[in-house]
């Protein structure tokens, strides 16, 4: 009864997709092989069988055919009674039934005409035509028309492998479009010229997408098509192979932070690569050696100067708070455990942590340091002798690494006391030149890997800097000494000017910035130009419109050395990786923008503007400091209403959204001057360096302007057609 019932009540639903099953094995089986489907599906449907509801039918072995559609099909129970009547309703979809007899049964397979059914995707020209497509290509009706019959399955939203197809090529694009703004953002002119060239030259999608894949660092903007064609590796890319450390060292015994070797290598590889070359105080070979021995109490390694890298410890260079804060906090522990002892490896410490510590936005704590550096200095110079006797085996080996730190650390003091604006705290050193010797072993290699190592000319860069320093010295004492001027005295300025001119012509040719372009080599030369840019800032606010010629005159060498520093920035982001530029380059970037922001009125300096703008952003996204200097130079911008250009009003915009909020001014103990503010010597405007300090100026500055809206260009170009109306 209940059998009956369920039957009944899902005859509907089971008649016709046995109809339709039974059908399609009509069509696609012989005759013969129907029989004996029809007589299994007879017996298996009859009493003798009872099956539940619910059941699956278990068939013996062999009894089913061999086929997938038949070996797992489920077949309810229906009213089928014998094979006569099954192959009566079955008989009624075809217009010849099956014989008993095999020959006419042959013949009825032959002769008798296919069911003509709708094709499940229509052919393009019938579909145009609206008219029944039969499916085969070519169909029926475009046949009869003599008219091209073309399937195209993705027309056919009913078929899966029609979307996944979609999801796919709209997943490519995504991953393109995201991969060109990367390349934009990140301003690496070594990819986005070669990406330029090849949209400009019709290049395909997948050629575009294929050398965003593939390594581009090795080719110039001209090879960037044939570089195209070169299928990238499947199994281990240039990353990969570019991320091998350039000096392998363990981490044990000199850290409690982290196990990782590999990690502890990588962040020595980019210091000695890019930090150490222009804060040279640090003999690497010394060092190296003593670490891989792994001896606590080595003369040249320590677990205090390990950790004093600070900036180089982020695990994150968009995260501030990663791994880098543990190593301060270590650095700071061991440095008061030292008690004042004076060592080779707390003197050289404690210049990593003054930098560490003003490139967090603190350099008020790093003024400290800086003293303190001074001080033990000093104790070094008068020792020398002793620490020299008590070297042992080793007498030439400390001497080597005093020279090396003294020269180091008085080449930073003259730098920081004019970035500062104070004067000097160290004395002028009676130091030996190193030898010039250009051993073949001093070379500096890019990390990670991105070209063959080439000539650093160490002993060179460190000579051209002590003697670059020594003027520098002069300058710093004559600006912000005991006998400071008032005003200072154009001639004055113009004896150093002539004396650092001097100083650049006698450089020798190895490190010319046109024939080397290593980040020591740069960094000489930016300083320099830094140096003439502070000078002669002081004197053009104290010109009158009376001295419009002399006034013009030191325009001229001003910005002419801020287009030096755009250039030498531009250089390096087209070498080598913008993440990884020294933390010097955002003060000599600053510079030039203060220069250049009162003569904007010439496309070419417009244009260097923005390109150091481009590199100043770049920096701000690693170092706090880079950033209080950044929102310094948009806030002076506003205050003097400068008219900037479209494209750097845009970065200071997208800068002050992204980049900058109400908090980050919280986060500044700095006494970095204004150079806008602190060298103005007008009446009313105040010329002390203290009142134009970096977070006094963002805490007085900063609440006027978040809250006022910056207008946008198309205002700015509304407003000034108004006026011109």
């Amino acid at each position: 009864m209940m059998h009956k019932s369920w039957c009944k009540n899902h005859s509907t639903t089971y008649e016709t997709l046995l109809e339709s099953t039974i059908s399609i094995i009509f069509t696609l089986t012989p005759p013969q092989k129907v029989q004996q489907i029809t007589t299994l599906i007879d017996r298996r449907t009859s009493p003798a069988h009872p099956t539940t509801p619910h059941s699956t039918p278990t068939y013996p072995a062999g009894e089913l055919l061999r086929s997938p559609t038949a070996a797992t099909c489920r077949i309810p129970q229906g009213d089928f009674s014998s094979q006569r009547e099954m192959t009566a309703r079955n008989s009624k979809r075809s217009t010849h039934p099956p014989s008993d007899e095999s020959h006419e049964s042959e013949k009825a397979d032959t002769n008798t005409p296919k069911l003509v059914k709708n094709a499940s995707s229509a052919c393009s020209a019938c579909r145009r035509r609206k008219s029944r497509c039969v499916g085969g290509v070519p169909c029926e009706p475009c046949r009869k028309a003599e008219t091209e019959c073309e399937l195209d399955f993705d027309t056919d939203g009913r078929r899966r492998v029609v979307f996944k197809r979609k999801i796919h090529s709209l997943e490519q694009d995504r991953n393109l479009l995201l991969q060109l703004m990367e390349t934009i953002r990140s301003d690496d002119n070594r990819t986005a010229p070669g990406v330029l060239n090849l949209i400009r030259s019709n290049a395909s999608v997948g050629e575009i997408r294929q050398f965003l894949d593939s390594d581009p660092s090795s080719s110039t903007a001209d090879e960037m098509p044939a570089k195209v064609r070169r299928k990238s590796s499947k199994y281990m890319d240039i990353k990969s192979l570019s991320d091998i450390p350039l000096y392998e060292v363990p981490a044990h015994p000199w850290t409690e932070v982290t196990s990782d070797a590999s990690f502890v290598s990588h962040l020595i590889s980019l210091y000695f690569t890019w930090q150490h070359p222009g804060l040279n105080w640090i003999d690497r070979d010394l060092f190296l050696r003593d670490m891989r021995s792994k001896k606590l109490g080595s003369k040249f390694c320590s677990p205090l100067l390990f950790y004093s890298w600070y900036p180089e410890g982020f695990a994150n260079p968009d995260e501030q708070s990663s791994r880098g804060e543990h190593f301060f906090k270590e650095a700071t522990r061991l440095l008061a455990e030292e008690q004042g002892r004076l060592t080779l490896t707390t003197l050289q410490a404690r210049g990593d942590i003054y930098t560490s510590v003003c490139v967090m936005g603190k350099d008020r704590l790093g003024w400290q340091y800086l003293v303190e550096i001074a001080d033990c200095a000093r104790q070094f110079i008068n020792k020398r002798e002793i620490f020299l006797k008590e070297a042992n085996d080793e007498v030439e080996e400390v001497s080597r690494s005093i020279d090396t730190t003294l020269h180091g650390l008085f080449s930073l003091n003259p730098f920081a006391t004019l970035s500062f604006q104070k004067p000097t705290i160290i004395k002028r050193p009676q130091l030996k030149y190193s030898p010039q010797d250009h051993r073949p072993s001093d070379d500096w290699t890019p990390y990670p890997r991105q070209a063959d190592p080439q000539p650093a000319h160490t002993n060179c860069v460190k000579n051209g800097l002590f003697d670059l320093s020594n003027i520098l010295w002069e300058v710093s004492e004559y600006l912000f000494g005991d006998e400071k001027p008032a005003t200072p005295d154009t001639t004055k300025i113009d004896a150093f000017y002539e004396r650092l001119q001097n100083w650049a012509k006698c450089l020798p040719s190895c490190i010319d910035k046109e024939s080397n372009a290593t980040p020591g080599v740069m960094d000489i030369h930016m300083r320099y130009h830094n140096a003439i840019l502070i000078m002669y800032g002081f004197i053009l606010p104290a010109l009158d419109e009376t001295q419009s010629t002399e006034k013009a005159r030191i325009n001229a060498i001003c910005t002419s050395s801020a287009r030096e520093i755009g250039d030498g920035l531009n250089k390096f982001r087209s070498l080598w990786p913008v993440e990884y530029m020294p933390m010097n380059l955002m003060q000599y970037a600053t510079m030039a923008l203060f220069a250049l922001l009162g003569s904007l009125e010439h496309e070419e300096e417009r244009k260097s503007f923005t390109d150091i703008l481009i590199s100043l952003r770049a920096l701000a996204r690693r170092w706090q400091l880079a950033k209080g200097m950044l929102r310094l130079i948009q806030l002076t911008a506003m205050k003097q209403e400068a008219k900037l250009p479209a494209e750097a009003q845009i970065l200071l915009r997208d800068f002050e959204e992204e980049l900058w909020s109400a908090s980050d001014r919280q986060r500044f103990s700095s006494l970095y001057p204004n150079f806008a503010v602190s060298t103005e010597f007008k009446e009313g405007m105040g010329a002390a360096a203290d009142d134009a300090e970096l977070d006094r100026l963002l805490d007085e500055w900063d609440n006027l302007t978040l809250s006022k809206k910056v207008p946008t260009i198309k205002e700015e170009e509304g407003k000034s057609d108004e006026q011109s109306k």
